[in-house]
């Protein structure tokens, strides 16, 4: 396989007050060679039993964003109340695992070593990741409540990771758009990536469309960089002319925004490599570069 000499953005911006919600019924690298995984790989789901957050866990310790769905926009008096009460029960996480290999008497040199998905609620006071599948009796979930997990689980299985360094992915999700009035199916592109020095773990979120004849294109909104840890209470649209004797298709429900972070812009170095199918590790060498000049206007202190 191929070997190169690879870089992560250089310095993160510093700290300001500035994944992806699947619905029931709906929608760098661093400084060593390394070789990179080019094919198509389902992003792991993390274990049940998992707290979050843990940053002292050896597993899964750093949140990259936590979503909560509400249902808010559009047609949402169409969604009974019991609907969207089980809806909310249920936060997403997307988390990821960092370790440092080095000894004490050595240099930091921090790694992504895993990125996965769950659904958490809490659990004696504490968010908890549960089985989708079989959750435990205590979380008091209902049988309607068990049908939304259930088909938010069976989601997670298109989540995809198509790029892949000890320092970075690039995590793939699936997902329903709705923006100036018409719903289009998206792909919502992470860029999650460790700072090697200081164990920071971001991400950066873009969309993209699926072309006809395969692969992809930009879909015309900035790029955004979200901070480690990031929170949403994501906006969902409703239109009730997907809806059929009452049941709602996929098209149903749709996201309205990205997670909430800082707008970049488009360089024409990441226009070129931000919508390609899979990365080899050449591609993702100039995308962490490209990544790195768009993140330069926000390392700057403000006048």
């Amino acid at each position: 396989m191929p070997i190169v000499h690879s870089i992560v953005p250089s310095t993160l911006p510093p700290s300001r007050g500035v994944a992806l919600v699947i619905l029931a019924t709906s929608v760098f690298l661093s400084s060593a060679s390394l070789a990179a995984d080019t094919a198509a790989t389902p992003v792991p789901r993390i274990p049940a039993g998992v707290v979050v957050p843990d940053p002292q866990a050896t597993r899964w310790n750093r949140v990259i964003y936590l979503a909560v769905a509400r249902i808010t926009h559009g047609d949402a008096d169409s969604v009974p109340e019991k609907v969207r009460a089980r809806v909310s029960r249920f936060t997403l996480a997307l988390l990821a695992t960092v370790n440092n290999p080095n000894g004490p008497e050595e240099p930091p040199s921090y790694q992504l070593t895993e990125v996965g998905t769950g659904y958490a609620v809490p659990l004696g006071g504490k968010l908890t990741i549960i089985s989708t599948d079989n959750p435990p009796p205590q979380a008091g979930i209902d049988y309607l409540g068990r049908q939304v997990l259930s088909a938010n689980g069976r989601n997670l299985g298109e989540v995809r990771r198509v790029g892949l360094s000890p320092t970075a992915q690039i995590v793939d999700f699936d997902a329903l758009f709705h923006y100036r009035g018409r719903t289009s199916p998206l792909v919502m592109r992470h860029y999650i990536w460790v700072e090697p020095r200081s164990g920071r773990c971001t991400c950066c979120v873009w969309l993209l469309t699926k072309q006809p004849r395969g692969g992809y294109a930009l879909a015309g909104f900035p790029p955004r960089w979200l901070q480690e840890g990031t929170r949403d209470n994501r906006a969902i649209h409703v239109d009730d002319d997907e809806f059929f004797f009452g049941m709602p298709t996929r098209e149903a429900f749709a996201l309205t925004s990205l997670p909430p972070g800082l707008d970049l812009s488009w360089t024409a170095g990441l226009r070129e490599v931000a919508a390609l199918s899979t990365f080899s590790p050449t591609d993702l060498q100039e995308l962490a570069v490209a990544i790195d000049e768009a993140l330069e206007p926000l390392r700057k202190p403000a006048n």
